[in-house]
Parts: C-alpha cells; sequence; structure tokens
C-alpha cells in the first residue's frame, strides 16, 4: 500500500457509507444481497461490498429458474426439495411475485424410460403435495394425441408429464433485493476489494480499495458474513481463516432464436451424449437451453462456453424438436458459470446435492455461507443473519418479525395484483402520449411506482421512449434511470446486469451501443474517451464469450432437419 494511499484513509468519505458497522457482507451475488436485506431490516448497521458488480457472478448466468429441486428426489435429498419448494412459493405468492413467474414443465418419455416414468410420476405427486400452488395447478400425464396436438414439430413420445415451478430474471432478483436492503439503510459498494484485514477482540479493522479510482477506506466491522459464492474458500484465506473445500461445477447455456410455434411452455429433452435432462425454457424473446455440468478448475473470471458444449446442447435441441428446423444460424448466444458445491465423495455431478452449511467461527468473528442455489436465498440469508445477532448479543426476532422477513415483498413493493392504479394510470397516459403499451407493461413489474419518474422523463423527450431494439421494451429513458440509481459504474454493468439486454440482443446490441453509452457517460460524466473504450470493452467481452458458438457455427455440418408435420399453435 503507498504512502499517498494510506494518507487518504479515514478522509474520504465512504460514498455516504459509515466506518463502523455492525456487519460486513463479502459478496454482492444473491446470497450476500439476501443476507444485506435480512440485516438490514433487523435493524443491524450494514455494508455491502463486492470487488466486482453486484450479481458479476454466478447470479446472472442461471438457468433464471426459481424450483424447487424435482429431480434431487431421485437421490433422496427430500429435505432440500421441501426447502426448495417452500422458498420457491414464498418468492413466487409474496416476496418477488413482479419477477418470479409460474411456468409449466413438459417432460416427455420414450418407451425405454418407462421405469423412470413410473418413479419420477411417483416424485411429481410428492412434489405436488410439498408445496401447491395458488391456482390448483398439479402435475399430469398427458398422452400421445395431446403430445403431439401441442408439440407437432417435437420427436413422437408415447407420452408425457407435466409439473409447475417459476421462473425468474436472476440478475433484476439480485438487484431488487439489494434495493430493498439499501430502502432499509445498508449501505452497497461495488467495485470495491479487500485488500488488508486485521480482526482483534471487537471485531475487524478494514481495508478496501476502490477498483476505479484508487482511492483506499477504512472501515471497522463487529462481523463479517463471507459470501463470496465460487470465492469463499480465497476470501477465507484473505482473512486467515481456514478455507471449506468446495466443487466448482461449471453449467453452460445457449440461447436460441424464440420459434414463434413453441409456445409458452419449458420441455425437458436428453442430451444425445449422455441421455441427461436438459431444459429447454422460453425466456422473453429466445429460448435458453441447458445445462451442462462439469467440474472446473479455472479462472473464475472467464468461465467461458466450450464447443463440445455448445455442440452437445444445440445437437440435443435438433434432436427432440426436429420439425422445428433450426440450423446454427439460430444460434444467439452461448454463457457459463461456476456453481459452489459443498464438496461429496460423488462421482456423478448431477447427483451433487445443492444444500448449503452456515459456518461459524465465533473467534474470527466470521460466518460462512457455502453451496445453496438461488432459490434458497432468502433462507441461507435468515441463518446467517441470526449467527450474526447471536455473535453482537441481539435477541433473536420475534415471530411477527420474523414473519415479515419470510413474506415481505422485495422493493419496489410489488404485491399480486397490484398496483392497479399506478398500471391504469400510466397506461392510459402510455396511450395519450402513443407510448406502447408493452414499454408501460415493463417498467411498472420491474420498477413498481417509480415506473412513474421513467414514463416523465419520456414525456419530456419523446426520443427517450422508443425501444432501442425492436422487439425488446428497453428504452434510453430506463438507461438514464438504471445509470443514475442502481450504482452503474461501466457499460457492462448497464447492459449485463440491470438490463440482459447484453444476452436478449446479443449482436443486435452493437449498433445501439453508442447511443447507451452516451447515455450513461451523460449521467456519469464520461468523456468520449471513457465511452469508446466502455464500448470496446462490451464487444471484446461479446466476441470471447460467443467465440465457441461462432466456431462451432463455422465448423458444424448437421443433417437436414424434418419437415414441419403441422402448423398448429402451440398450446401452453
Amino acid at each position: 500500500m503507498t504512502s499517498d494511499r494510506i494518507g487518504r484513509i479515514m478522509t474520504e468519505p465512504l460514498r455516504q457509507t459509515p466506518h463502523d458497522v455492525d456487519c460486513l457482507i463479502l459478496g454482492g451475488g444473491i446470497t450476500g444481497a439476501g443476507a444485506a436485506r435480512d440485516a438490514a431490516m433487523r435493524g443491524l448497521s450494514v455494508l455491502l461490498v463486492d470487488s466486482d458488480d453486484f450479481a458479476s457472478g454466478t447470479s446472472h448466468l442461471t438457468s433464471k429458474l426459481i424450483h424447487g429441486g424435482l429431480r434431487y428426489l431421485e437421490y433422496g435429498q427430500f429435505r432440500m426439495v421441501l426447502e426448495g419448494v417452500s422458498e420457491r412459493n414464498r418468492l413466487l405468492n409474496h416476496v418477488a411475485p413482479n419477477l418470479v413467474r409460474p411456468i409449466r414443465f413438459v417432460v416427455p418419455v420414450e418407451e425405454h424410460h418407462l421405469s423412470s416414468w413410473l418413479l419420477q410420476s411417483s416424485a411429481l405427486k410428492l412434489y405436488d403435495l410439498m408445496g401447491l400452488f395458488d391456482g390448483g395447478r398439479r402435475s399430469r400425464s398427458i398422452g400421445r394425441v395431446a403430445f403431439v396436438k401441442s408439440f407437432p414439430f417435437a420427436r413422437p413420445y408415447p407420452w408425457a408429464m407435466t409439473f409447475w415451478d417459476a421462473q425468474t430474471n436472476d440478475a433484476r432478483l439480485v438487484l431488487a433485493t439489494l434495493r430493498t436492503a439499501e430502502d432499509a439503510g445498508a449501505c452497497l459498494m461495488n467495485y470495491a476489494s479487500l485488500v488488508a484485514a486485521r480482526r482483534n477482540t471487537a471485531g475487524w479493522h478494514i481495508h478496501l480499495e476502490d477498483r476505479h479510482t484508487g482511492v483506499i477506506y477504512a472501515v471497522t466491522a463487529r462481523t463479517i458474513i463471507n459470501a463470496t459464492g465460487p470465492w469463499a474458500p480465497k476470501t477465507s484465506e484473505s482473512l486467515g481463516v481456514r478455507p471449506k473445500a468446495l466443487t466448482w461445477l461449471k453449467g453452460t447455456h445457449i440461447v436460441l432464436d424464440r420459434f414463434p410455434r413453441f409456445g409458452q411452455d419449458a420441455v425437458v429433452i436428453r442430451s444425445v451424449r449422455d441421455d441427461r435432462a436438459l431444459w429447454v425454457v422460453p425466456w422473453e424473446n429466445r429460448l435458453l437451453v441447458g445445462t451442462t455440468e462439469s467440474r472446473y478448475g479455472g479462472d473464475l473470471r472467464q468461465v467461458r462456453p466450450t464447443v463440445s458444449e455448445v455442440g452437445d446442447l444445440f445437437e440435443s435441441f435438433v434432436a427432440g424438436f426436429p420439425g422445428l428446423g433450426a440450423t446454427p444460424d439460430h444460434l444467439r448466444m452461448a454463457f457459463a458459470g461456476v456453481r459452489p458445491i459443498i464438496e461429496q465423495d460423488i462421482e456423478n455431478e448431477s447427483a451433487l446435492s445443492r444444500h448449503y452449511e452456515i459456518d461459524v467461527d465465533a473467534q474470527h468473528r466470521l460466518i460462512t455461507v457455502s453451496g445453496g442455489k438461488l432459490t434458497t436465498f432468502r433462507r441461507m440469508a435468515e441463518h446467517a443473519v441470526d449467527q450474526v445477532c447471536l455473535m453482537l448479543g441481539r435477541r433473536p426476532v420475534g415471530r411477527r418479525a420474523r414473519q415479515r422477513l419470510r413474506s415481505e415483498a422485495l422493493w419496489p413493493g410489488l404485491v399480486r395484483g397490484g398496483p392497479v392504479d399506478v398500471h391504469s394510470s400510466l397506461t392510459r397516459q402510455a396511450r395519450e402520449a402513443d407510448l406502447r403499451e408493452s414499454v408501460i407493461t415493463h417498467l411498472i413489474r420491474h420498477y413498481g411506482v417509480e415506473a412513474a419518474r421513467i414514463v416523465g422523463d419520456m414525456f419530456e423527450d419523446p426520443r427517450t421512449a422508443e425501444p432501442l431494439i425492436e422487439g425488446l421494451p428497453h428504452t434510453l429513458a430506463e438507461v438514464a434511470y438504471l445509470s443514475r440509481r442502481e450504482h452503474v459504474r461501466t457499460l457492462s454493468d448497464l447492459v449485463r446486469r440491470r438490463t440482459s439486454l447484453y444476452f436478449l440482443a446479443d449482436r443486435e446490441l452493437l449498433p445501439v451501443l453508442p447511443r447507451i453509452a452516451r447515455q450513461v457517460g451523460d449521467v456519469l460524466g464520461w468523456d468520449q474517451r471513457r465511452r469508446d473504450a466502455e464500448i470496446a470493452h462490451v464487444q471484446s467481452d461479446l466476441d470471447e464469450d460467443t467465440r465457441a458458438l461462432s466456431e462451432y457455427q463455422r465448423t458444424v455440418r448437421l443433417p437436414p432437419p424434418q419437415e414441419t408435420r403441422s402448423p398448429a399453435a402451440v398450446t401452453a
């Protein structure tokens, strides 16, 4: 640490962040965000920091599903599935009904999988009993005729099963959780690296370095939560604590054009290479296919799809839906992330449990969260913050307070059926001003009553009201709002995590990047050189993320697709 930086310790305001906190949370993914929300809602002083952007790791590279984990029933992991189903329903019905939506899954069954069908049919009944959706949604079986009518472009199967889970925008779920924490008093800091840590009997003295400015900040924390996901062992070592062993499991997804006939259902297909189950999930204007599962030991910031993984997923999709006439040209994007799995003596990656553990080191006043999955983030956070309160000598929260932690809606406070008044008012204004209703619906779903601010900007400057890319609802007015309100510091923050334009628009994003960079730069004070650098960085990331996909497209030679049997529409 240089002398001039040491001289700035404690002299620079920590972005209006207190220098003394009850709990320092390391990691701004879904686990850290959940812990910040829970702790702040209990009245603790909280600082959350991430060495990169919020949700920059695995939390924005998932299958976008909120699910109980049906397949884990096969391995006897009943408690984990029950927890997952309970948390799925809590998110769907109370905590985030605007971001978590029900989705039906269809599972075709082949003749030689009869024993598997009997097992899964029984498992689905148990899955239904573990947690019932509102509205009477239940699993059921459908015969050959009904399946072919709904999916005339799929391989013919003798029957299929259906069940319900839920879908979300993973990055927006993280940001909504962080904004809830911030509203409750938590302070957030992205691009802040841990550069020094010293412990005493009262807690920790921490030095954080802003990666963009180089300024060093000093913070005293009475407790620390290590919620850095796959980086947790490295974080523990930096704090002088023995790390917990984790297995890194890489998962790759491909993103395809959304065929109009595909409908709204997700479909389970089989890999042509190893017969494992794969999801094909409608996501906005695309289809998401995944995931591969393989152990990983490389750079956690350079996790990329391989040509083999892209081929596995795409060829499995073609084999499952020959009547769609899919070609490599329909491939739009591929991405890969790493899930932290608690080390287990199991060879089969699919059988590895996604359970979580809370490790408490009272001597070091450190709580480490390991394992888990997106669906159970709130439950993990509750258990971790319970341990923080014990360390601080706080009384356990009462029944009413705990119910509030478990059920209060995330920012912007949307609940089922609302806000009706806001929706009707803004929709009426949109029609009067000739704004697209799809844009208004998108804004209300993601920003609630604050959508009125964005619509107000549109009225002031109608040029910011038009969608940036045809078929997607994102506008320059939304870009400006996010730049002001959600800790955006780079162009990648905006296009990858505040919106999902990076994944939904892929190469179509490139022509509008200068307009987006100009809007973000106007808010953040970028000069033209900085804007150009930000655009170049996004282009470079896009090239790297699609390198394997592009190579596959250049080299693959698939047999001609089968003719579509019928133009009938798919029923949802």
